[in-house]
């Protein structure tokens, strides 16, 4: 049995009702239930006139159906008589309610969901879970509710009492519910799906056919299968924190999907509330613009309110799309704004985008004018930003200071680990932090979360580029790597031998196959998912990847736009053009190549045309077939990038495939060995990473090395 409280705030009125209940649920279903339990089930019932609309308890269970409880803090002497359907109400603020109405109708709001889905629903198209309802009297014993007449009341609803919350006794009252035949396993997968928003996002269109041979067809079980939400997903998309929580998840985990849901969820409870989802790539706008109208829709039956829920670029300006920076300037009496250009003229022209956004955040803050203006700041991609836009973000915020933060792991070049509370908020003049992100609040919402499961990428792809990445086959040794058993865990894989104390000594790891549940991995003919080749010149690598690209489309059926090209060895937008115009003169007329540079900064992938892209750009975006040229350029000492970035770079481009990764390179290099050894690693019959226990002082950087549990999170890109 799962539980998942969504919102807990202690000084909301009647939470002191609530509580009790919430834990005797807890302690009345055990492990041995299939089934899941909610506090404050997301769900607005706009139905329901000027009483609550959110369910308090919502229970799904596999042998007794939907249960729906609506918990009143009532002390017996509070209710003054119940007619009907109306509880007359006297010494409250509150001079009537309709407890049961309420419930019945948040009963069948949730139901009617049921009833879209073709598994749970028979012949007739009626749903096949049961629905029952419960009113929490956890202020009124049994005794005082009998001895009032309400149990013989002709419309009285089932009750539960202070007598009946001890665990056997709950059980015992949900027990008397009218019997039903169990849901099946699919059945009650499907309603799960159901309740945890998955249905938002599962894919609509003509089924994945039966027995697929191309890349084309087998995408297509990609699409179909690929797992709509699971259990932390789920957790940690409804749930809306009392104060600041930091999401940390591997590449392809869900964080844009579960920050669109959470920012939804928020802006469906609290719509008075002014809510901000800012993130750093500028072709994420239609991206999560999209995913929030969904989940909205699935939570009121509305489209949001834009006004109140504002989607910005960390930067913004007066002629592009709005940013949180930008934004924040403009609602200050003196301030001036500064764009890139401004930036760069004051803070040095040389300086990359990340640290001019980060120096012109710490000119606001040292003018004292940053406005308060949010109730609720959502940060996606949070490793693309640094420090002074976090203080910006949280300054801009009213208590509780609301801010969420979602790290991409492996994705930043400056910093390379996730910072540390401390090094990112600092302390009060007493040493204490001002952002404590240990333990949980009150209610059990963790101010902290770890996402080990990635579905974006095969299993093989993300082993080759966490081992390629940190440099772990390196000859000259690896280049940063995590040095503890529980880092490698808290990425979602398992050490099975070897002592990293033990300098020199092997290391094996291996990535358990439900900690990246892949489609494709259950079709061999799908394999192999990465693979590197090497050509003598420039000109005839990107003329194996035009003929790979020509062979994708006309015999493997791939449409144009599930391909990408990364350019990894390019710096500029001018000498990204050289490859692509080879790649245009290699292929037929009728395959037309996407230059992203040309188009606009909000916008990554066409319909019917190859994207061809820069590092930069790809990051935050992704497609079946991935051709990363110039692997070279991870031994280019002279490229002016430090060897962690050039590292970086290589990983984000592994992790841009959903399906196949194709890596090429010119000549001959070091680099080339060690990419062959690692796939010879992770392509074997059992997939793992064979190294020797790194030096801590030898590294480029360690990872995993300060109390506060971080992983590999290094890749902050130069907005074009």
């Amino acid at each position: 049995m799962d539980f998942i409280p969504t919102e807990v705030d202690t000084g909301q009125r009647g939470s002191e009702a609530e509580l009790p209940v919430w834990d005797a649920i807890k302690s009345a279903f055990g492990a041995d239930d299939l089934g899941i339990a909610y506090y404050k089930y997301p769900v607005i019932d706009k139905s329901g006139e000027d009483y609550d609309r959110e369910p308090d308890f919502v229970v799904l269970h596999q042998e007794l159906g939907l249960i729906v409880i609506e918990c009143k803090g009532y002390q017996i002497d509070h209710i003054d008589t119940i007619q009907g359907q109306v509880w007359n109400l006297q010494g409250l603020t509150q001079s009537k309610a309709k407890p049961h109405p309420q419930a019945r109708d948040q009963a069948f709001k949730i139901r009617s969901y049921f009833a879209r889905e073709s598994e749970l629903t028979d012949k007739m198209g009626r749903c096949k879970i049961p629905v029952n309802v419960f009113i929490a009297l956890p202020n009124i014993s049994r005794e005082e509710w009998t001895e009032c007449g309400y149990d013989e009341l002709p419309s009285t609803p089932r009750v539960l009492t202070s007598d009946d919350l001890s665990p056997q006794s709950l059980r015992d009252q949900l027990n008397k519910t009218p019997k039903m035949e169990a849901l099946s396993s699919e059945e009650f997968r499907a309603a799960r799906s159901v309740l945890g928003g998955g249905t938002v996002i599962g894919n609509e269109g003509t089924a994945a056919p039966p027995d697929p041979t191309t890349k084309g067809e087998l995408y297509d079980t990609v699409e179909q299968r690929l797992p709509k939400l699971d259990q932390k997903q789920e957790e940690i998309g409804i749930q809306i924190p009392p104060g600041p929580q930091r999401i940390r998840g591997i590449a392809g985990s869900g964080k844009t999907i579960l920050m669109a849901m959470k920012a939804a969820r928020m802006h469906a409870k609290h719509p008075e509330w002014d809510i901000a989802v800012t993130f750093m790539t500028k072709s994420l706008y239609p991206q999560i613009q999209s995913l929030i109208s969904r989940f909205y829709w699935h939570f009121a039956e509305e489209e949001p309110n834009w006004n109140k829920l504002r989607l910005l670029h960390g930067w913004g300006g007066h002629t592009v799309l709005d940013g949180m920076y930008y934004v924040l300037s403009q609602n200050t009496q003196t301030h001036e704004f500064l764009n890139v250009g401004d930036a760069r003229a004051r803070f040095g022209r040389f300086e990359k985008t990340p640290d001019l956004l980060d120096s012109c955040c710490g000119s606001l803050i040292e003018s004292g004018e940053v406005p308060t203006m949010f109730d609720a700041v959502l940060i996606d991609e949070a490793q693309d930003f640094l420090p002074n836009f976090f203080k910006m973000c949280r300054e801009a915020l009213r208590e509780p200071k609301r801010l969420v933060w979602a790290y991409d792991e492996a994705q930043s070049l400056n910093s390379l680990t996730a910072p540390r509370s401390e090094n990112i908020f600092g302390t009060n003049d007493d040493g204490e932090l001002l952002v404590d992100l240990s333990g949980s609040y009150e209610g059990g919402i963790q101010k902290s979360q770890i996402m080990r499961k990635a579905y974006r990428s095969p299993r093989e792809v993300l082993m080759a580029a966490h081992y390629f990445g940190m440099g772990l086959k390196r000859e000259q040794g690896a280049v940063q790597a995590i040095t503890t058993k529980p880092g490698w865990e808290n990425l979602g894989y398992e050490v099975v031998d070897g002592d990293f104390r033990r300098t020199g000594e092997d290391i094996r790891i291996r990535r358990p196959e439900e900690n990246s549940p892949h489609p494709l991995s259950e079709h061999e003919e799908a394999r192999p998912f990465v693979r590197f080749s090497a050509a003598e010149t420039k000109r005839e690598e990107i003329e194996l990847i035009a003929e790979s690209i020509s062979q994708d489309i006309t015999a493997h059926g791939l449409d144009p736009e599930q391909i990408m090209v990364i350019l990894l060895d390019r710096e500029t937008q001018e000498n990204a053009d050289e490859p692509t115009d080879r790649l245009d003169e290699a292929t037929a007329d009728d395959i037309v190549f996407n230059r992203v540079w040309d188009g606009e900064s909000s916008v990554f992938a066409v319909d019917d045309e190859v994207t061809v892209t820069r590092i930069n750009r790809a990051k935050g975006n992704e497609a079946a077939m991935v051709y990363i040229s110039g692997l070279e350029h991870v031994d280019n000492v002279s490229s002016g990038q430090s060897l962690v970035r050039r590292r970086n770079q290589a990983f984000v481009a592994m992790t841009r495939t959903r399906g196949w990764c194709h890596v090429t390179g010119t000549g001959s290099c070091d680099a080339f060995d060690e990419m062959r050894s690692v796939l010879d690693g992770v392509t074997a019959d059992e997939p793992e990473m064979v190294f020797p226990a790194p030096d801590p002082q030898s590294l480029e950087n360690e990872m995993e090395a300060e109390p506060e549990p971080t992983t590999l999170t290094d890749f902050i890109p130069e907005e074009e």
